[in-house]
């Protein structure tokens, strides 16, 4: 998971409620964790919403019975998330140096370096699609998780920025202003965009699906051995029970056969025609669990592999076209008496563009392999030890 995947928590679902209920146009007044919601009438959605009281919580069931619960799997925040869905709402925001701070990576922060001095300067704007996408992954059985993902994408070379989707889900941007002239893309360039983000979300999740369904295969597996121990245990009692209703019909016939009475005799046949029924259906029965075994259970692995099988949904919720700058960063940094200065490119809000390798060995520098200063060269503190 890149870090521009943001888990639903209740703050990240009250940032997009409000966000949502605002592009509606809504008016929330907000008293605490109590919110009153107006809304205009020709507001383009079907949520009952109108004079409607929600409440921010942990507990979804935890509200009145007039009150909507803003908390992650409430019904009033899927049934919300499913409308956006399939309007995906589309603003606009500009990012500038004057409005995000220059963002340094761990490869630079976490080490021993002192940043003396930085200087963006910016030669020309890029734009991004941020995308946020409701993710649902779920078996029938056992597992449900529900996230918020943002992802963004360059327009210009369709890259992935991570740093850009978290700067997007950090701003406050509850407005969700209407595109501003100049701004605006085409449908068929934000489908596109919004076709890769969904392509990109699905290889950052591949690993979580593929460990949810390697638990649902585990847990369907351990069902099915539930369940053929069952069946030869089932098969061993049905045995014993069709040894003992056959020891009681060859009583009842002896009886029928001895009778001396004409009441007894026919109670005796009553009973053995009651008795053979019983008989036929374990027979029957017995017959079906050893057709069962014999083929591996087909009727039941069905309806355990349909039980565990896992649904994936990916669905862009609101879409956000981003302006941000592109130039120069450049640093002065210093380990020792002697700085060194080191021009990188850099986004804003999207942070240093290139990945940025030791000067010595040529190897990436990396949150586990963090920059120091030796001389006059800026080199990797795990791949060269610092030492000449």
């Amino acid at each position: 998971m890149t870090d521009a995947a943001l888990a639903v928590t209740e703050r990240a679902v009250e940032r997009f409620t409000e966000a949502y209920l605002k592009s509606l146009g809504a008016e929330i007044a907000k008293e605490g964790r109590r919110w009153t919601v107006s809304l205009p009438e020709d507001a383009p959605t079907d949520l009952e919403l109108d004079g409607a009281v929600l409440e921010i919580t942990d507990d979804p069931n935890g509200v009145g019975e007039d009150t909507l619960a803003i908390t992650p799997e409430s019904p009033f925040v899927e049934r919300m998330l499913d409308e956006a869905a399939d309007h995906t709402p589309t603003g606009s925001l500009a990012l500038t140096g004057e409005r995000v701070d220059i963002q340094l990576p761990p490869w630079l922060v976490d080490g021993s370096v002192d940043v003396l001095d930085q200087t963006f300067t910016p030669y020309y704007d890029r734009q991004a699609i941020c995308a946020l996408f409701h993710v649902g992954i779920e078996t029938v059985s056992e597992y449900q998780r529900e996230d918020l993902h943002a992802v963004a994408i360059d327009l210009n070379d369709h890259e992935e920025r991570p740093g850009l989707a978290d700067t997007y889900l950090e701003l406050t941007d509850d407005e969700q202003p209407e595109l501003d002239e100049g701004k605006g893309i085409d449908e068929q360039e934000l489908m596109d965009a919004l076709n890769i983000a969904h392509t990109t979300l699905e290889n950052e999740l591949s690993s979580t699906v593929r460990d949810t369904r390697e638990r649902a295969t585990r847990a369907a597996e351990v069902e099915l051995d539930e369940y053929r121990q069952y069946v030869r245990q089932r098969r061993e009692e049905l045995a014993d029970e069709i040894d003992s209703l056959t020891t009681r019909i060859e009583d009842v016939t002896e009886t029928i056969d001895t009778a001396s009475k004409q009441e007894e005799r026919v109670e005796a046949l009553r009973k053995r025609k009651e008795f053979q029924a019983e008989l036929d259906g374990l027979r029957d029965e017995l017959d079906d669990l050893t057709t069962q075994i014999e083929t591996d259970f087909p009727e039941k692995r069905r309806e355990i592999r349909e039980r565990h099988g896992l649904t994936v949904r990916l669905r862009p919720v609101a879409a956000t076209v981003v302006a941000y700058e592109r130039g120069d960063l450049e640093l002065t940094l210093r380990k020792g008496e002697k700085p060194i200065t080191r021009s990188y490119g850099y986004g804003v809000g999207a942070g240093i563009m290139e990945d940025v390798t030791c000067e010595r060995c040529g190897q990436r520098l990396t949150a586990e392999n963090v920059l120091t200063v030796d001389g006059n060269q800026a080199i990797g503190t795990k791949c060269c030890g610092g030492q000449p």
